[in-house]
């Protein structure tokens, strides 16, 4: 190693805090005096620190003139790099005081997308409100993605459907609802105050993609009930089954959480006989806990599910 760095690193490694503090403390008063004042003790413990500093770090920090300290030009760029440190530091801190209040950070949330169009949206927006400092992300993607981003650290919760593998996760149960039924308000059936099975019987309707759990369980329920609908749409998401059920294209069987933010457009939503129940669940990382500011959204969540569960479950 060269020798002059060699000396340069034993130099930083005898630097005292207090010798630094000390310092500091006369940059920021102009005197011995002032800066006893600030640290809390006597002016000549101050000039002691200051004397054994100068020696350490082998610089000439300060020039007395009229019994006054005068720092030196290497004493105000030492004391430049000494404030950015200081600020770097007070920053740290401050960041840390926000976290343990849960009033800082950012949380990932991967939703399936009817919930996290839904009364996912609501929460966050709520749950912001009262914590400007978080940021939120919330990923609408299909329950498996979920799973996966929850495992791999991606998402620091995931909200999915019921029926998935949840090996590899910790899931627990979020809200059990039933299917609704949605459709424009200048319909046959929107004067229904709930929709029965047989009531589809014939009726233009928008249906989940074929190769969706969704379909197969409407498919197999109008198998049972012996009722044979007019198919006219097929399509992947709860939204958009809501969209086209809006402008008239037929009704829909949906989640509520898909029709819930459409109602003020126009949508009407009724109660479906028999009941079709769609289950979420809320999955965590298995092998650590979540957050400070996970665990306060979880809080939230669990309790914004009650006003659901009573009207639709």
């Amino acid at each position: 190693m060269n020798t002059s760095i060699a000396s340069d690193m034993r130099g930083a490694q005898t630097l005292k805090i207090h010798e630094v503090e000390a310092f500091r403390a006369v940059m920021i008063r102009g005197t011995a005096t002032d800066a006893a004042v600030l640290m809390h003790t006597s002016q000549p413990v101050i000039s002691k620190l200051i004397a054994r500093f100068q020696r350490h770090i082998g610089i000439k920090l300060f020039e007395l003139h009229k019994s006054r300290l005068v720092p030196t030009p290497e004493a105000r760029i030492l004391f430049n790099t000494i404030e950015r440190t200081y600020v770097g530091m007070e920053h740290i801190a401050q960041t840390i005081a926000e976290l343990r209040g849960g009033h800082s950070g950012k949380l990932i949330v991967g939703s399936q997308p009817s919930f996290g169009m839904g009364p996912l949206a609501s929460i966050a927006t709520a749950f912001l409100k009262e914590r400007p400092g978080i940021q939120i992300q919330i990923e609408t993607v299909t329950s498996g993605l979920i799973r996966h981003s929850v495992i791999s650290g991606k998402a620091d919760m995931g909200i999915a459907e019921r029926s998935i593998d949840v090996s590899g996760v910790n899931a627990e149960p979020l809200i059990q609802v039933n299917t609704v039924c949605v459709m424009n308000k200048d319909h046959a059936l929107a004067s229904k105050r709930a929709i029965k099975a047989r009531d589809l019987h014939g009726v233009a309707m928008i249906l989940p993609s074929r190769d969706s759990a969704s379909h197969a369980s409407v498919s197999g329920m109008f198998a049972q009930e012996q009722v044979e609908p007019e198919v006219v749409v097929e399509t992947g998401y709860g939204m958009n089954m809501c969209v086209l059920a809006l402008q008239g294209a037929g009704v829909a069987l949906v989640s509520p959480f898909a029709a819930l933010p459409l109602r003020r457009a126009g949508l009407v939503v009724k109660r479906f006989e028999p009941n079709l129940p769609i289950e979420l669940m809320l999955m965590t990382a298995a092998d650590a806990p979540p957050s400070r500011i996970a665990a306060m959204f979880i809080e939230r969540l669990h309790d914004a599910m009650a006003p659901l569960r009573e009207t639709w479950g």
